[in-house]
């Protein structure tokens, strides 16, 4: 009867026994009323709100960012991250309920001409009364460890997502400037025969030959870089998706994959649910809060009930035969009185971690902000300086055309043609970095924003 009474008390004792240390409230986060930069301040709907297969509608581009969800190492390696958090998570956890056992043996002893053999098999049951809430303030913390390597793996999502759009905007602008060059050194090839041509024939000089010459080769060289840099570019974005080095499959143009349209940034506080990396920081504060409990409870009592039960059959040269059911049961008291400052330097130490979790926390929103207000600003800029090459590109457009024209018509040397060609490559060059600015800055805001995970 009493043991059937141990249980249900010491249950009873568990369901109302207070758990020492601070429960976790959310700090109060200074956030502006609008992000610095935003066009639509007011605005609850957000950019990053949208899913990244919704932001970047390139089908290629989508098929790339997909496989290296699907493959990539590191998104592996935090999955296994998430795993063993869940079973340190079950491990901590089961010491809230009772941990049953069972033995059994069989054995002999001798001495003196007499033998005397044993057996038994006997089940018994440990609890640990989790009074004062030391093994629910570490459940806690081992839950919140979990839920901050999850965030920390849409954290990764979200980079990856980033890196892979960037990479393939890089290549397409690489493309784009390859195109550029390619085009350019055929007109100079041909300007070469041109120039080489009226020097024959009396109109021209050796210089301008030269010069037309060096032009080619300028191109050449070029050319030979920006290859490099397309290569280089696909087994990055390879090696991003667990592939083997080798090409990339195109999609569209680079000019169509930006969105001109003003985004919406939302509302700021919206971020403490929405980027991954906040997230994880307030779940590292969680779980460093529940430390202190831990800690603190080490300063109580441990209790312990036991109970166990069996079978035990002695018997003794056929004289002495005993055998039955046996049972027990009993507790223990830890009670903790002196330990030279241990229980104490991990109590403080505790606090300090979360203390200092708390700093990380408020670092992690201060710095979203910024983030945020950076790539608007960036953004916008990045838009502002695009359109204002696209008319710079024009104008040294039809000033090459003109140059070119004059040269032919013996009106002006081929020193302007140089400079006037000269300047066109450059600014053409310049306009589609423009463009690959533009998009880059839709990538950034979107990450700012905690798009990319979805």
């Amino acid at each position: 009867m009493k043991v059937a009474l141990a249980f249900p008390t010491a249950a009873f004792f568990l369901l109302t026994g207070c758990a020492v240390g601070p429960d976790y409230k959310r700090p109060s986060v200074p956030a502006p009323p609008s992000f610095r930069g935003a066009a639509a301040a007011s605005d609850p709907a957000s950019l990053g709100d949208r899913k990244w297969i919704e932001v970047f509608q390139d089908p290629i581009l989508q098929r790339l960012v997909a496989e290296a969800l699907a493959n990539n190492r590191d998104l592996k390696i935090a999955a296994q991250r998430i795993l063993a958090a869940q079973g340190q998570l079950q491990s901590t956890r089961s010491a809230l309920f009772p941990q049953i056992g069972a033995t059994g043996g069989l054995g002999q002893q001798r001495r003196e001409g007499s033998a005397l053999n044993l057996a038994n098999a006997m089940a018994g049951i440990t609890w640990e009364i989790d009074l004062f809430g030391r093994i629910r303030r570490a459940t806690e913390a081992a839950t919140a460890d979990v839920r901050s390597l999850e965030a920390d793996q849409a954290a990764i999502q979200q980079v990856l997502v980033s890196q892979v759009a960037t990479a393939y905007f890089q290549l397409r602008e690489l493309d784009q400037e390859l195109s550029i060059l390619r085009d350019s050194l055929q007109t100079r090839q041909v300007s070469v025969r041109l120039v080489t041509a009226r020097m024959t024939g009396g109109v021209g000089t050796s210089i301008d030959v030269d010069q037309a010459t060096s032009l080619v080769h300028q191109a050449d060289a070029a050319i030979s870089n920006v290859e490099r840099g397309i290569e280089q570019t696909e087994n990055l974005i390879s090696y991003l998706m667990a592939r083997q080095p080798g090409p990339i499959e195109r999609g569209s143009a680079l000019g169509t994959q930006v969105q001109s349209a003003a985004v919406p940034a939302g509302i700021p506080s919206s971020l403490l649910e929405r980027r991954p990396d906040l997230r994880s920081a307030e779940q590292r504060l969680v779980s460093s809060n529940a430390r202190i409990g831990v800690a603190k409870a080490a300063f109580f009592p441990a209790i312990t009930l036991t109970a166990s039960g069996g079978y035990q059959s002695v018997s003794l040269l056929n004289i002495v035969d005993r055998a039955g059911p046996v049972y027990g049961f009993g507790g223990t008291v830890d009670l903790p009185i002196f330990d030279f400052g241990r229980r104490s330097g991990n109590y403080n130490r505790a606090k300090a971690e979360s203390e200092a979790a708390l700093q990380m926390y408020l670092k992690s929103i201060d710095n979203s902000f910024r983030e945020v207000a950076d790539a608007l600003i960036g953004r916008q800029k990045a838009i502002e300086e695009r359109e204002k090459l696209e008319r710079l590109v024009a104008t040294l457009r039809h000033q090459s055309r003109m140059a070119d024209l004059r040269y032919r018509g013996g009106v002006s040397s081929y020193l302007e043609v140089l400079d006037t060609e000269r300047q066109r490559l450059n600014f053409e060059r310049d306009y589609s970095r423009g463009q690959y600015e533009e998009a880059l800055s839709l990538v950034t805001l979107y990450k700012a924003l905690g798009g990319g995970w979805q």
